[in-house]
């Protein structure tokens, strides 16, 4: 397919409390589990951190909370252990019963209301730092910009965005059939247009020799990226 084409979101430009930007969220909470992605992050975490949580992670462009706080008790069912769990987002719109439920779970949630390149500009060291559906918003030029920070506070960075490939631009077609609310099917067509293939994530990384990255597609609509930085 041919290159990255961004175009604006609506569901960016609406307060947090307007009737579409709340049914578009309903309608993304929905398609998580449609898309694989609960399933993604399950395994992903799980291989990754298989005797503990990660004692400090870092949720970028988070919205509502809802991805993480259903999988994270699926990665690890024995709880945080008090690991710090950040939220990070412009427009924050975590429900306090998510963040109580963590807190049950002994996990520390914070809210930080700031974007992605202001909180990694002054963040602090991360063990784990990941985005789900966020990085597909920013031109190359940003994204490359913003590993550069990352790179700096965490040694593990991970993302999962839309393919770019003729499987999701079909399946956008399809999510009429799921009662998506017209935002979100404007907002998925244009993520899929902005959305990665091949290496093109890993470009922009960061190019030295003490960091591995991998990335692939999982499924017909999941890219996914990680950064890990080597001993």
């Amino acid at each position: 397919m041919k290159g990255r084409r961004l175009t604006p979101e609506i569901l960016d430009s609406l307060p947090p409390n307007d009737p579409g930007a709340l049914a578009s969220r309903q309608d993304l909470q929905r398609l998580h589990s449609a898309l694989g992605q609960i399933r993604l992050w399950r395994c992903w975490l799980r291989q990754k951190f298989p005797d503990r949580p990660p004692s400090s992670l870092v949720d970028l462009g988070s919205g509502d909370g809802h991805l993480i706080t259903r999988v994270l008790p699926l990665a690890f069912p024995s709880g945080g252990g008090g690991a710090r769990l950040f939220f990070v987002d412009p427009q924050p719109s975590i429900p306090e019963s998510s963040l109580n439920l963590l807190r049950r779970q002994n996990w520390l949630p914070t809210v930080v209301a700031s974007g992605a390149l202001e909180w990694a500009r002054e963040g602090p060291p991360a063990e784990l730092i990941l985005s789900n559906l966020f990085l597909h918003h920013l031109e190359d030029e940003k994204v490359e910009y913003l590993f550069s920070l990352l790179a700096r506070i965490t040694p593990v960075f991970a993302a999962s965005e839309p393919s770019r490939n003729h499987w999701s631009r079909m399946g956008c077609r399809l999510l009429s059939m799921f009662h998506c609310h017209p935002v979100t099917l404007h907002d998925a067509r244009v993520s899929v247009e902005a959305g990665f293939q091949g290496a093109e994530l890993s470009a922009l990384w960061p190019q030295e020799s003490c960091w591995q990255t991998t990335e692939f597609r999982r499924g017909l609509f999941n890219h996914f990226f990680s950064a890990e930085k080597t001993p």
